[in-house]
């Protein structure tokens, strides 16, 4: 048996309800197959009107919610032994996914976790439907016939690329940021500190004047004739 590619349902829609603890135990393998697997199986074989079936001369019914799984046809079509069709519907059936009711004949398997399913538009709660988790816990899945498996890994894995990330200081365009967060507005637009304000020669104060500003500490201002008052400690003696 391989893993299948393609959901195929024996309706539109159909909505599961399990505990988190099946949800992973579907996510793990048995004879190298995904559990997902073997149980969407399942749901391939899951009727949704009633359905009559013989078998060695004895005619038994298979109702809506229900999977007929003889366990001689479930070992030949995922091509594992009968022993360990019988573990795994056990395990299924620990987890609430399944019931299996064994008579002479076959196994009818209730699919115990589809809620409901929708076909033609109308919504059809399943009647072999048991609630084994409250409203608000667990996992639910609605699966719809034809979805592709393999598109949606895909998918699910693009959205993870470009989820967005967390900005770093030059932007997210790439360009180096204008204004990072948690910066003093003040010493970005003189570009100098505290410390080296005290030291700034002539020649810089002349290169920023364009773009000097009011400080606490009187430190020179640039007035509307373009001279800096208080200035004169900075200027160089004339010779």
């Amino acid at each position: 048996m391989k893993n299948l590619k393609q959901l195929v349902l024996p309706c539109y829609k159909l909505e599961m309800a399990m505990s988190v603890e099946a949800w992973y135990f579907l996510h793990g393998s048995t004879d190298g197959i995904c559990n997902l697997t073997y149980l969407l199986s399942l749901l391939s074989k899951m009727t949704v009107s009633e359905v009559q079936n013989t078998k060695r001369g004895l005619g038994y019914a298979v109702h809506p919610g229900q999977a007929d799984g003889s366990m001689l046809v479930l070992a030949k079509e995922w091509g594992i032994g009968r022993k360990a069709v019988s573990r795994l519907l056990e395990d299924f059936s620990e987890r609430g996914l399944i019931r299996v009711d064994s008579n002479p004949v076959t196994s009818i398997i209730d699919m115990v976790c589809v809620k409901s399913w929708m076909i033609a538009g109308r919504l059809i709660e399943n009647p072999t439907y048991r609630q084994t988790i409250k409203a608000y816990e667990g996992v639910r899945i609605f699966l719809f016939n034809g979805q592709q498996l393999e598109t949606l890994r895909r998918s699910s894995a693009k959205k993870k690329k470009e989820k967005p990330t967390e900005e770093t200081a030059e932007g997210t365009d790439g360009l180096p940021s204008m204004n990072p967060p948690h910066s003093n507005p003040i010493e970005e637009r003189t570009g100098t500190t505290e410390t080296e304000k005290t030291a700034t020669t002539e020649s810089e104060v002349e290169s920023t004047a364009g773009n000097a500003v009011v400080y606490a500490n009187n430190t020179p201002v640039l007035e509307d004739d373009n001279t800096l008052s208080g200035s004169r400690e900075w200027e160089q003696p004339q010779e």
